[in-house]
């Protein structure tokens, strides 16, 4: 049996389900996923030549952090193609947090405009 270090999510509305850490685990979230792309995107701007975009991941993108007691990081607003080299990766816990946190990089990515 492979065991994942990390865990596998799917969103029951704004709230992220855990379904396991196994191989089984991963094809239910990778399912899911394929069958519910327009809940994957919370949000996509585009601000000039830069985009915006939030989305849910499903496995925790901070597992690799120090200290296990941590928040899962399902959640992730990056921002791509910025003048200068201007890119942005922040990860969320929760739901409106990302919403909260793609709000302040499209406040970022205008304000490099």
């Amino acid at each position: 049996m492979i065991i994942f270090p990390f865990g596998f999510h799917v969103l029951d509305g704004k709230t992220p389900v855990y379904v396991g850490n196994d191989l089984e685990a991963q094809n239910t979230a990778h399912a899911w996923m394929e069958a519910n792309r327009e809940q994957i995107r919370l949000g996509f701007d585009e601000v000039g030549p830069m985009q915006v975009l939030t989305v849910f991941q499903s496995s925790d993108h901070g597992a690799s952090r120090s200290r296990m007691d941590q928040a899962t990081l399902l959640f992730e607003t990056t921002i791509s193609g910025g003048p200068d080299g201007l890119e942005a990766r922040r990860r969320y816990s929760d739901y409106d947090a990302a919403l909260e946190g793609h709000a302040e990089l499209v406040g970022l990515a205008e304000s490099k405009l």
